[in-house]
């Protein structure tokens, strides 16, 4: 009989001691501890690494867990068995890389082994049988693996042995080798489910190749971080819980892509819920580094409070409830700071992304359902990403949008009527060059609560604030300073009741900018090309917004193309699209297209989303139709005077009676407009 050496017993303890539950065992799922967690993950970092740091890596796991069993066993009391499982599975840090989970876990004080009991005979019988159900589970995985029967007792250790060392890699070796086939095989799985087969054939086609090709181009390490993931879970969930795991340990733009897929796509409710959870929900930046972010930041603003669990989690961004002094006095705050090492995500996202979308634009299969190009998609979901790891920028959009967007506006809907305030949370600004961006914090609540609490009330009320809301919006973008917010989803406002008015509070200025009054007059052409269906108008404003140096097709053959599509509109051989669709379609004959004008536009389909959702029948389209009878000068001047748009369009338009609301009775001379503008407009405001 062989002789267990004395550090080999005591990882034995740690790795059989576990959990319980009183549903069967099996219904809870087999989790691990935190000590069988924390082994597992050694291995899992050392796998792929040179025969040196594997045995340095193993080294630490040794003196650690050697540590661990030294300080002896503390029996813990439980009330429940959900008190029991979070005690089991210990305070795992879930940073966005292994390697800092494990570093931070070891600068911590090492705690004893844990034996839990209960004064509930009931709970304790429950703790007992789980723990003997999960034991016997792991001992056979592990047997499985090692292919021998011999496991129960050194295979497990990390004995100074070199037999049980290999042991433990061959185990992490092998939980990361089904871990990367289950990051291949996912994604077309999860495509070709009873869910999947209910997708449009676009969707079924994005889903298998992107997911698949997506989690198997991942670097190393950000397989690991996602096994390690695996490690924290019931290791015997199904395969949509084993997808929503991968997903919420995604990129950044995979994540975004997968948001506008969620809003736009008809997807099966559990895919969905996935995808809208990364809206609010996914990954918290742990707050052992939150700490450390704010070390760093002790001279920037006095902290009096800074609430641990976060408000709310983005795909870049983290935020917290605060409240810091400002002249002495407590102000209730919001922090909101960028997500450590997100930049290193951001790059391989994009990396991988630009790779995958090559792999689709050259499907064939995928070109017949007649999606648009992905390539360009991804290029700007890049770039947006990109853009919105500037903290800096966020908050001079932010502190714009104050400006901006600070308007009451009367509210008519059938059964309610009240004023609507606009609100854009005040910055608290840093004598320091901080890398937070501190708000006022403020009050409210989601559109959909608000709209079921008042339904009985005011059962238009959602569609009555979207309106007014999505009219802002768009008078700001095209006809005062081009100011617009490109990601107006429901996560990024909230209602608030008041007396006498209903406050809106808009807010994350993560995504969005301010156009040109150039653009914003190609935009108003392009608008309008498009609903006369006229394929000069339509070529000229797409050629003038493009970036031309870096359009991969000359002028002429683009005008030739629009008017080919245009003729196949007329004749009935495709349907007639929105700018939106013209925009795509631009971009896959080969026209490059500026980040500002693509990122208007998606805050367009937000908003057209939006106004659908509520139940409105306004589109973005039909408000600025609304909008240039407001602003008749601008719309005069931009498409009659300087683009050269005849009286005809504007009658085709709806907007023939422009001369009429200016009291012109002849067109005007270019020379005569800027004085005509000074008195004229002044007029048809107060005529309003």
């Amino acid at each position: 009989m062989r002789i267990l050496s004395s550090f080999s017993v005591k990882i034995l303890i740690i790795l059989q001691l576990s959990v319980a539950v009183w549903a069967a065992p099996e219904q809870v799922g087999l989790h691990l501890s935190f000590e069988q967690r924390l082994a597992v993950s050694y291995a899992l970092l050392a796998h792929g690494e040179p025969a040196e740091a594997q045995e340095q890596i193993l080294e630490r796991a040794q003196k650690y867990l050697t540590e661990v069993a030294t300080q002896g066993i503390t029996k813990v009391q439980v009330r429940n068995f959900s008190e029991f499982m979070d005690q089991f599975k210990g305070d795992w840090p879930n940073t966005n890389k292994l390697s800092k989970d494990i570093e931070l876990i070891e600068s911590r004080p090492r705690s004893s082994l844990k034996v839990f009991e209960s004064q509930s005979p009931r709970v304790q019988r429950q703790i007992d049988d789980y723990l003997m159900w999960q034991e016997q589970e792991f001992l056979k995985r592990a047997k499985k693996i090692l292919k021998t029967e011999k496991v129960s007792n050194i295979a497990l250790g990390l004995s100074a042995g070199i037999v049980s060392r290999k042991a433990l890699l061959q185990i992490g070796d092998q939980f990361i080798a089904e871990s990367f086939v289950l990051l291949d095989q996912i994604g077309p799985k999860i495509a070709e489910s009873n869910l999947g087969q209910q997708q449009d054939p676009i969707m079924k086609i994005f889903m298998g190749t992107m997911l698949s090709e997506y989690f198997s181009r991942l670097s190393l390490d950000s397989k690991k971080m996602i096994a390690s993931s695996f490690l924290g879970s019931d290791l015997y969930m199904d395969d949509f819980k084993k997808f929503e795991v991968m997903v919420q340990n995604s990129g950044p733009q995979l994540q975004k892509l997968l948001q506008i897929v969620a809003r736009q796509a008809d997807l099966g409710a559990e895919l969905l819920t996935i995808f809208r959870s990364l809206e609010n929900a996914v990954r918290p930046v742990p707050w052992i580094q939150v700490q450390e972010i704010l070390a760093n930041e002790k001279d920037s603003f006095k902290f009096t409070y800074f609430e641990r669990k976060p408000l709310g989690v983005g795909t870049m961004a983290q935020v917290h409830r605060a409240k810091i002094l400002v002249d002495g006095k407590r102000q209730d705050v919001v922090v909101r700071f960028i997500k450590p090492d997100i930049a290193e995500r951001v790059q391989e996202d994009g990396r991988i992304l630009a790779e995958v979308a090559a792999l689709l634009d050259a499907n064939p299969e995928f070109a017949k359902t007649g999606a648009p190009k992905l390539g360009p998609i991804v290029s700007d979901i890049t770039a947006t990403v990109v853009a919105e790891l500037s903290q800096k920028e966020t908050i001079q959009r932010q502190q714009l949008a104050q400006e901006r967007y600070a308007k009451t506006v009367l509210m008519k809907i059938p059964q309610f009527k009240n004023f609507v305030e606009f609100n854009v949370p005040k910055i608290f600004e840093s004598k320091t060059d901080s890398k937070l961006m501190v708000q006022e914090m403020v009050l409210g609540e989601k559109m959909d609560k608000a709209a079921a609490r008042w339904k009985d009330l005011a059962p238009d009320l959602k569609r009555g604030l979207i309106e007014a809301l999505a009219y802002h919006w768009a008078e700001e973008v095209m006809f005062k300073k081009g100011f617009y917010h490109s990601d107006l989803h429901q996560g990024n406002f909230m209602i608030q009741f008041m007396d006498p008015k209903i406050r809106l509070h808009i807010l994350d200025f993560g995504m969005g900018g301010t156009i040109s009054a150039y653009l914003q007059n190609q935009v108003m052409l392009l608008g309008a090309g498009t609903e006369l269906l006229k394929p000069d108008l339509i070529a000229q404003a797409f050629w003038k917004i493009s970036d031309q140096a870096k359009n991969q097709i000359n002028q002429s053959q683009f005008e030739y193309l629009v008017k080919q599509r245009v003729l196949q509109i007329q004749q009935g051989q495709e349907k007639n699209r929105s700018v939106e669709h013209w925009t795509a379609w631009s971009m896959d004959q080969g026209l490059r297209l500026p980040y500002e004008f693509i990122s208007l536009n998606r805050g367009l389909v937000i908003v057209n989303k939006l106004l659908a959702d509520s139940g409105s029948s306004l589109t973005v389209s039909s408000l600025m139709k609304d909008l240039a009878r407001k602003h008749p000068f601008q719309v005069y001047r931009r498409m009659v005077i300087q683009e050269k748009l005849s009286h005809q369009d504007l009658v085709k338009l709806g907007w023939g009676e422009l001369k009429s609301l200016l009291g012109l009775k002849q067109e005007l001379h270019p020379a005569r407009v800027s004085n005509l503008g000074l008195v004229r407009c002044e007029g048809v405001f107060l005529s309003n």
